[in-house]
C-alpha cells in the first residue's frame, strides 16, 4: 500500500497569527480521511516567513494533536550546515519520526558539497533524515550518485521527497537500495512515480482531496476517471505560487482563512474563478 502523507500549510488568523485552530480542523480531517503523514514547517507551510518559536510551537501543536497516529517529518533544512545540524539537534527531542532536510538552496553547492552537507548533519544526529531534492525552487540537484554515497554511508538517511520527474534515479535508487523510502514530491507525477517503484506521495492538494488519493491508491489505481480528476486538481493546486491555490479551496470548504505571508499573497481574482468552477474536484 502506498503511503499518502500532507505537506502542512500553516494557516494564519486575519491578524495573521498562526490558526492554532484552523490547524487543528484540517489535521484532524486528514487524519479521518486516512492521511499516513504530515511534514510540518515544510515549504508549503510558508516556513521562510515563520519564527524559530512558531516554528517549534506549530510542530509541539501538531504532535499533541496527532498523537502517534500519523508519521511527523520536520522540515528544518537550510543552506547553512552548522546552523541546520543545531535545529536538527533540537528537533530530535521532539516526539517525531524523523526530519526533512532541502538541498541547500541559493549557493548552489557542486556534488562534493552537497555529500559534505548531508554527512555533516548525518553524523551530528541520531534522528531518521528525509532528503529532500526540489531542484525547481534551490537550483541544484540531488544526484542518484551522491544519494547512493549517503546511503552506503549513514543508517538514519531513511528517506527521500523526490520533488522533481527524474524518475530514472528513482528506479536506479529503489534496485540498489529496496527498503530506502522515496515519496513523490510532484502532485503532477503521482501516477508516474508510483509506476517507478516510489513509496508514496506528499501531496498539496491532499489537503482537499485526501479520500479521493486514498481510494485511487488503494484500489489499485484502476479508475480512469479519478485518475483524470486528480491530475485536473494537481494542476489547479499549483496554478498560482503555492501554497496559495490549496489555501483558497481550504478556505473555500470553511477550513482557513485566505490569509498568506507576504511575499506570498492570496491567488488572483481569475485564479478563484477558475478553482470555484472546478470545485466539484474537492468537494468530497
Amino acid at each position: 500500500m502506498k503511503q499518502l502523507m500532507v505537506a502542512l500549510v500553516t494557516p494564519f488568523t486575519e491578524e495573521n497569527k498562526v490558526d492554532y485552530k484552523a490547524l487543528d480542523r484540517i489535521v484532524h480531517r486528514l487524519m479521518k480521511e486516512g492521511c499516513d503523514g504530515f511534514i510540518v514547517c515544510g515549504t508549503t507551510a510558508e516556513t521562510p516567513t515563520l519564527s524559530h518559536n512558531e516554528k517549534l510551537s506549530i510542530l509541539r501543536h501538531v504532535i499533541r494533536k496527532v498523537k502517534h497516529r500519523a508519521q511527523i517529518w520536520y522540515g528544518c533544512g537550510s543552506n547553512d550546515t552548522a546552523a541546520t545540524i543545531l535545529a536538527c539537534k533540537e528537533a530530535e527531542k521532539e516526539d517525531i519520526d524523523g526530519v526533512l532536510l532541502v538541498t541547500p538552496y541559493y549557493s548552489k553547492p557542486n556534488a562534493a558539497g552537497l555529500y559534505a552537507h548531508y554527512d555533516a548533519i548525518a553524523s551530528a544526529v541520531h534522528t531518521n533524515i528525509m532528503l529532500y531534492n526540489v531542484p525547481s525552487r534551490t537550483g541544484v540537484e540531488l544526484t542518484q550518485e551522491t544519494i547512493h554515497d549517503l546511503l552506503n554511508t549513514h543508517d538514519n538517511i531513511t528517506a527521500l521527497k523526490q520533488a522533481c520527474s527524474n524518475l530514472d534515479t528513482v528506479k536506479r535508487l529503489k534496485a540498489q537500495h529496496p527498503a530506502f523510502q522515496i515519496y513523490s514530491g510532484e502532485d503532477g507525477f503521482f501516477d508516474e512515480g508510483f509506476d517507478a517503484g516510489m513509496d508514496g506521495l506528499i501531496s498539496v492538494m491532499g489537503h482537499v482531496c485526501m479520500r479521493k488519493l486514498r481510494s485511487f491508491c488503494d484500489e489499485g489505481r484502476v479508475d480512469n476517471k479519478l485518475r483524470k480528476q486528480l491530475y485536473e486538481l494537481a494542476s489547479l493546486t499549483f496554478c498560482e505560487a503555492s501554497p496559495a491555490p490549496v489555501k483558497y479551496m481550504l478556505h473555500t470548504l470553511d477550513e482557513c482563512e485566505n490569509i498568506l505571508r507576504l511575499p506570498l499573497v492570496a491567488v488572483s481574482t481569475a485564479a478563484q474563478e477558475k478553482i470555484q468552477s472546478c470545485a466539484a474536484l474537492y468537494r468530497q
